[in-house]
């Protein structure tokens, strides 16, 4: 639990429907309408078919991101979404004329039933878990430039805003309210993954024991930025037969009913992740590490103790 999960619940009960779908006219939903079966049935007219525009900054606000954003030097914050895909609605926030040297956030995502059970999954229960499926995520602060103390990381062309635990807090409460089952990710780096990690787990035991392993061996010892770019470059390396760590994305789930959550705590899952974490020792090769940052770049970022 993040230290921000009891406030932003506090807050989300004091939204109203009518916060989240403010600006839009001549509209008469409710809850019970644009839920049936327990299953979300989209709008056209909103973002996930229940937040309007004017909603979401409602929310943001409500949840106090604008004013951390003002001391950022981010103000005159906007929202755009995009709901033309069905299958797929965007959400964009800039700070300032939208465009894209002021957009500060993108977020893609879905919601539907999503087949785990050929995910390497033992004895998985037979049922398709009706999840938000985050497509796309991206915060960044285009009025920032990395230094030392806030380094790049794979894929950035910005520093990061520092928003992610209260985002993923207000994503919880968001999918909670729309009766959906969990949340689900397919993070295309190692370091996004790493972060997701504090509150999902692999819906595949293999790469779960393969975040144990690099977290006791890796992650104790070195800076994150210096983890994630030896990923990215394949300089992290097997000790028992200095093999390059292939990072392959996969399924990250945050479950959020009972029988999701009991299949991941329990012990068969869990022991096929130890058993196997257990086998498994990383190391980095720094000195193609320090060759391939040079060549990207970013070298000088590196410590200078390694």
């Amino acid at each position: 639990m993040t230290r921000y999960r009891r406030e932003y619940i506090k807050i989300a009960r004091k939204l109203t429907l009518t916060d989240i779908q403010s600006g839009v006219s001549d509209v008469d939903l409710s809850m019970d309408k644009i839920v049936y079966d327990g299953r979300v049935t989209p709008d056209s007219n909103f973002f996930l078919g229940v937040f309007s525009r004017q909603g979401l900054l409602n929310a943001v606000k409500a949840f106090g991101l604008l004013d951390v954003l003002a001391k950022e030097g981010l103000k005159d914050i906007t929202i755009d979404i995009d709901t033309t895909d069905a299958h797929a609605h965007r959400l964009y926030a800039y700070a300032g004329r939208p465009c894209v040297e002021n957009k500060i956030c993108e977020l893609v995502v879905k919601h539907g039933p999503v087949d785990l059970s050929k995910s390497a999954l033992p004895h998985f229960p037979n049922i398709k878990p009706n999840l938000l499926q985050v497509e796309w995520l991206l915060l960044q602060n285009p009025h920032k430039q990395f230094s030392r103390e806030r380094p790049p990381l794979p894929g950035q062309v910005y520093p990061g805003l520092g928003l992610g635990d209260r985002l993923m807090e207000i994503m919880i409460i968001m999918t909670r309210r729309l009766r959906l089952d969990g949340i689900i990710n397919k993070p295309h780096y190692f370091h996004t993954a790493f972060m997701f990690c504090k509150e999902f787990i692999f819906t595949n035991p293999v790469n779960q024991a393969i975040m144990v392993a690099i977290s006791k061996d890796l992650l104790a010892h070195y800076p994150f930025f210096v983890v994630a770019w030896a990923a990215h470059f394949k300089c992290i390396l097997n000790t028992k037969d200095d093999t390059p760590l292939e990072w392959e994305s996969d399924y990250l789930l945050l479950p959020l009913k009972k029988d999701l959550i009991k299949y991941f705590r329990a012990k068969e899952y869990q022991r096929q992740v130890q058993l196997r974490a257990r086998k498994l020792h990383f190391t980095i090769d720094f000195a193609a590490l320090r060759e391939k940052m040079s060549k990207a770049g970013i070298e000088h970022y590196l410590p200078l103790t390694q």
